[in-house]
């Protein structure tokens, strides 16, 4: 029941982080485009780009991610596990990604907060799903559920430049 409850929390933690991404980045963006011109200038098209999407399309693309985890949740409730659980392991490794950004850059970024705040949630996830199903599976998940968190963020941000 407990680890039940621990990925139907999934949405919540999602909204939580995706929040503090809203209200920081327009503060914070402008000091990381320059940071990260200076530090890695193969990466600052990427990062100005990111600056120049609206707020509200930020909040658009955040909206259509929760569309999806909750998709996924809703399919979980059905006892189809699958979808949720890689979601899960590409929210997981997207919370490390954010904390690496800020180690590389040595600054705040736009999640970090939240990402540190929920990693022992995220670990007590990965330890269960660890416990539960093969190494082979954990893996297909995680690299399945970080495939879909990028392909969707590549899809989401390509529509929203148009």
């Amino acid at each position: 029941m407990f680890t039940v409850l621990l990925y139907i929390l999934l949405p919540l933690v999602f909204l939580i982080h995706d929040l503090e991404e809203i209200v920081m980045r327009e503060r914070s963006m402008p000091h990381i485009v320059r940071l990260v011109s200076d530090k890695l200038p193969r990466i600052a098209p990427i990062i100005r780009h990111l600056q120049n999407i609206s707020t509200k399309n930020f909040i658009i693309i955040v909206i259509e991610e929760f569309l999806l985890i909750i998709a996924a949740l809703v399919v979980f409730l059905y006892d189809i596990p699958y979808p949720l659980l890689a979601l899960f392991w590409g929210f997981s490794i997207h919370l490390l990604v954010h904390i690496a950004q800020a180690i590389v850059i040595r600054r705040y970024v736009p999640g970090l907060i939240t990402s540190l705040l929920f990693l022992p949630y995220c670990a007590l996830g990965i330890v269960h799903l660890i416990q539960r199903y093969s190494f082979e599976l954990n893996m297909l998940l995680a690299v399945t559920g970080f495939a879909i968190v990028v392909a969707n963020l590549l899809i989401m941000h390509r529509i929203m430049r148009k």
